[in-house]
């Protein structure tokens, strides 16, 4: 019966190599930067920061003048 569990799973696919099939190997957990290391997200790799910034050029309070400034850009 247990045989039968594991014949009806789907099959999965390594995160790393999309034409072969996940065998456990379990290099797709090793960090980026230090390849002694397991992952644990610490986003290293990532340049995550604490803050994310966004420059606003300009606020619209009328649709007309947004419409307007939008057709100028085109």
């Amino acid at each position: 019966m247990e045989g039968d569990i594991l014949i009806d799973m789907e099959r999965k696919m390594c995160v790393l190599d999309d034409e072969k099939e996940c065998d456990g190997c379990m290099e797709c957990e090793v960090c980026d930067l230090d390849p002694n290391k397991i992952c644990d997200n610490c986003g290293k790799c990532l340049n995550i920061r604490e803050y994310a910034t966004i420059r606003i050029d300009k606020i619209y309070t009328d649709p007309a003048e947004y419409e307007r400034d939008s057709k100028k850009r085109r």
